[in-house]
């Protein structure tokens, strides 16, 4: 049985199905052997296989035995095989110049797909990623990753980049954040040559990487400029992946245009990895460092409330140093003692904890403080409670509007307005140093100050 046979499989599969599951879970499917009596389909890794497994099989053995009157068994394995990426056109593309990794392309050569684990977290996304980076039409071209720090959505955009750079040289790839690309455009505005900003991002580049969109907020001329450079990206068939801390809907004071075009994205959110991923990423990460762990110091390592995993990666690094440097046992006393120093060493700050710092020190009620009311005196300790809560809590939008009777939109609106205010205001930012002061107080286990 040849490989023709898993393609008329395919082509069946995607009539009968709806085009978004035939794309994320049929085709990345590898066909690995076959035979008259069996077929051995590949899985890129456990968790898509087990998904295939219960909502797909069935479906994949019933097509089967609509085409060959003697149907195969079909077993499904994983399979490390990377996904074939498209024929790349005829028509010669130029890299820029800017574009060389040596002249400014700021991809870290670590953020690949196979350094990258996966679980029921971040799945999707990986899926999408890995789609994009092989040229398969997904969505308008375009993708959309958002997440809390430190989940891997810039890694899973890096990885795109690094993917094409290593497999599709000559196409040209433009990573920057959405910061860097205002910068740009302003610097553009005043020397004149919005012409040549123009052509760099709409007809010079093949694929935009564009780092942590939510900066825009309230942006307005640069949102309309972003939003013409897309549109003229996606008419002509080029790629575009978004990486932002909110969905697009909870992007405060962003134009209609340009929400429109985030929201048109396949939207890929990633959630804090559960138990399982989170041991899986102590045995990738301990295995890049050259690290040796016994299988309680992994376990342990996995179970402890690490924010991000930036946290855990540094934990193992210190780890490392100390079993270097000082010739320790690399054995969970050592993972608890620097696991205290990284998490425990600073007690947790409540919300209400904020709450109620920031009204002693304006003198108001923390009633007052999270009422309706739109009055100065109020508002200003209102935003500054957020801004800090989002700064020194770790908890979510989500988590921090109903602590303060807001939605998330008002949330990312308070903490934008007082970052803006911050630049501005040196009376205020005072004010903020001083607060955090006694936030770092409370956290090393001394009494505040307010005054």
């Amino acid at each position: 049985m040849k490989d023709s046979f898993w393609q008329t499989i395919k082509e069946r599969l995607r009539d009968e199905m709806p085009e978004n599951q035939y794309r994320m879970w049929i085709e990345p499917m590898t066909l690995i052997q076959s035979s008259d009596q069996e077929i051995h389909l590949g899985c890129p890794n456990d968790f898509f296989l087990k998904w295939v497994r219960e909502k797909y099989y069935p479906k994949i053995c019933q097509v089967v035995q609509t085409l060959t009157p003697h149907a195969p068994t079909i077993s499904l394995q994983i399979s490390n095989l990377p996904p074939n990426p498209s024929p790349l056109s005829s028509a010669r593309q130029y890299a820029l110049p800017c574009l060389d990794r040596k002249n400014g392309l700021r991809l870290n050569d670590s953020f690949t797909f196979d350094q990258f684990v996966t679980g029921p977290s971040n799945q999707f996304a990986y899926l999408a990623s890995m789609a994009m980076a092989s040229d398969k039409n997904l969505y308008n071209n375009a993708l959309y990753l958002f997440s809390s720090a430190g989940l891997g959505k810039t890694h899973l955009s890096q990885a795109v980049g690094n993917y094409i750079q290593r497999h599709k040289p000559q196409v040209r790839v433009l990573y920057l954040s959405a910061e860097d690309f205002a910068n740009e455009m302003v610097s553009s505005l005043k020397s004149n040559s919005m012409e040549v900003f123009k052509d760099k991002y709409r007809r010079n580049c093949d694929y935009l990487l564009l780092e942590e969109v939510n900066f825009l907020s309230g942006k307005e001329t640069t949102q309309a400029e972003l939003s013409f450079t897309l549109d003229a990206l996606l008419n002509d068939n080029k790629k575009i992946i978004f990486t932002s801390a909110m969905a697009p809907k909870d992007i405060p004071r962003l134009g209609s245009k340009l929400k429109s075009r985030f929201n048109s994205a396949l939207i890929g959110p990633i959630e804090p990895p559960d138990f399982d991923t989170r041991r899986s990423i102590v045995e990738k990460k301990a295995s890049l460092l050259g690290m040796n762990l016994p299988g309680e110091v992994k376990e342990y390592l996995a179970s402890k409330p690490f924010k991000d995993m930036r946290q855990l990666e540094g934990c193992l690094i210190r780890m490392s140093a100390q079993a270097t440097l000082l010739n320790q046992v690399m054995d969970l006393a050592l993972a608890e003692c620097v696991v205290q120093e990284h998490i425990t060493a600073k007690q947790e700050i409540s919300i209400p904890a904020i709450k109620d710092l920031v009204a002693k020190y304006f003198r108001v009620s923390v009633e007052e403080m999270t009422s309706p009311s739109r009055k100065r005196v109020y508002l200003l300790p209102r935003n500054l409670s957020i801004f800090l809560s989002k700064k020194y809590t770790g908890q979510n939008f989500e988590s921090i509007g109903k602590a303060f009777n807001r939605d998330v939109t008002s949330v990312g609106y308070a903490v934008n307005s007082l970052e803006k205010v911050l630049k501005k205001n040196p009376e205020v930012s005072k004010q903020v140093e001083f607060l955090s002061s006694q936030i770092e107080r409370i956290q090393s286990g001394s009494h505040p100050a307010t005054h």
